[in-house]
């Protein structure tokens, strides 16, 4: 075998191991990330951890702090939901606008991004309730 067909050998192996290593590290923290987006203990969990390593808390502060954690996501997935058909029809009128100024080719790769990205958004504020999306109402002015 000459040099340059073993150097080349050489360099495809690390080229394939290199390529196999993004895409497990890719895969693995899609799947990290679906799973911190469906549970909210999840994210409770993160936020307890980042805590703990700068404030360095003791065991009844992490349970406390995880608990308000979770119950603050639960709360915000309650007040989200009733702004969900208006979020939901600004940033369809943001992916129309933007579908506009695409080329064909990227238009359809657009497409493409949109439907990947939708479900970690319905998973975090959950699924938009049937019905037509209103704009949003003007603040009411008071009487004089």
């Amino acid at each position: 075998m000459s040099p340059w067909r073993a150097r080349l050998a050489v360099l495809a192996v690390f080229l394939a191991g290199f390529l196999c290593g993004a895409v497990t590290l890719h895969l693995s923290r899609f799947r990290i990330q679906r799973h911190i987006m469906d549970n909210p203990a999840g994210v409770a969990g993160i936020l307890v951890h980042r805590l703990d390593r700068e404030l360095h808390l003791n065991a009844t502060q992490r349970k406390q702090i995880e608990a308000a954690a979770v119950r603050a996501r639960e709360d915000a997935g309650r007040v989200m939901q009733p702004l969900m058909p208006q979020m939901t029809a600004v940033f369809e009128r943001l992916r129309r606008e933007t579908r506009t100024m695409l080329d064909e080719d990227q238009r359809r790769r657009f497409d493409r991004l949109v439907e990947l990205r939708r479900p970690p958004f319905e998973r975090l504020f959950g699924t938009p309730p049937p019905g037509p999306a209103a704009p949003p109402s003007p603040a009411p002015t008071p009487a004089k």
